[in-house]
């Protein structure tokens, strides 16, 4: 891939500055390393453009139809630069008597031509730009990581006709910031976050039924428990992520459930998103899964035990016990009433 320009603007919304720092040639290869990951990044959004003629996009097709005039491609990029200071100024004004503040970093811009693909890619990407001292003379410098975490936010715009009415875009952010897509950017999510929670779970729901087709195991039950309660209690989703802090170092309680079985439904999982159509970030929207989450059990004639969301302490909230031949699900209570009911 050919990085025909590149920039990098220090984007400081307390001091209202913006600085240019000089890209030498060896840059290249940190671009490259970013464009890598961002491509190869599961946890995106896509998005559309509002039309072609927005800040953003507008001022970027203004760089493609320039593509040989230093001036002109630099002065657009900088003006992309000050749409972001804008924005960030203006989101860090709105949450300033929250506990939040805006990441201060720098924008990434590139333009690059995919000979392959035979399209022009645009990429933005805001990274901690951090300063540290040199032990060699003990001088300050600044520079950027290495470490993929520090890329807090991206945008891959998919050039491939240049005379379309809107763009396509895949976006990573590692916050909900709404600034990002629809201040800065000014994108429309292609799929509603609505549809994304209820295609998300139902994926995850069905996933879980096949993968314990034919199997009565409490396993399951406590990983269908896991991901309910982490949708209820998150705004902001991270589906790779998600499935990897409930499955990742999960140790089956069944013992005809191997970790094998575990390592097969965790692989089933992180296909669903292409297979369902679904974005792997997303908001959370509750009352789109309320109905799907609960969960009838019949308990005995007459009783049946309904879960309406996640269970905290699950093992220790509810309990099968088995006392001479007779079996019993004992369930913790924090109701003085419920419970003086049932004190016989």
């Amino acid at each position: 891939m050919e990085i025909i320009y590149k920039s990098i603007r220090t984007i400081n919304y307390e001091t209202q500055e913006i600085s240019a720092i000089d890209t030498p040639s060896a840059f290249n290869a940190y671009i490259a390393e970013l464009i890598n990951h961002i491509s190869n990044n599961t946890s995106v959004r896509e998005y559309k453009t509002r039309s072609n003629s927005t800040e953003v996009i507008g001022n970027i097709l203004g760089v493609c139809a320039n593509i040989n005039d230093d001036d002109c491609v630099f002065s657009k990029m900088d003006v992309i630069a000050k749409r972001l200071l804008l924005k960030e100024t203006e989101a860090q004004s709105s949450i300033r008597n929250t506990n939040t503040i805006v990441q201060k970093g720098s924008l990434v811009q590139a333009l690059l031509f995919d000979e392959i693909s035979e399209k022009y890619i645009y990429l933005l990407a805001k990274v901690e730009h951090t300063e540290w001292v040199d032990d060699s003379d003990f001088t300050f410098k600044t520079g950027f990581s290495k470490d993929k975490k520090k890329i807090w936010k991206s945008c891959l715009f998919d050039l491939s006709n240049l005379v379309a009415d809107t763009f396509c875009a895949k976006v990573y952010s590692d916050t909900k910031a709404r600034y990002w897509y629809d201040g800065f950017l000014e994108l429309d999510e292609m799929n509603s976050d609505e549809a994304n929670t209820e295609r998300a779970f139902k994926a995850v729901d069905a996933t879980l039924g096949h993968g314990f087709r034919g199997i009565t195991s409490p396993d399951h039950t406590i990983i269908r428990n896991g991901f309910v309660a982490y949708m209820k209690n998150k705004e902001h989703i991270d589906y790779p992520e998600m499935v990897e802090e409930i499955l990742g170092n999960y140790e089956p309680i069944d013992p005809n459930i191997s970790s094998d079985k575990i390592l097969e439904i965790k692989s089933r999982l992180l296909e669903q998103p292409e297979k369902r159509k679904f974005d792997c970030q997303f908001n959370v929207v509750g009352s789109a899964i309320n109905a799907r989450i609960r969960r009838v059990y019949p308990i005995y004639d007459g009783i049946d035990l309904r879960v309406n969301g996640g269970i905290k302490e699950l093992s220790k909230t509810i309990i099968a016990v088995e006392e001479n031949g007779v079996r019993y699900i004992k369930i913790r209570t924090n109701n003085e009433t419920t419970f003086n009911q049932f004190k016989f």
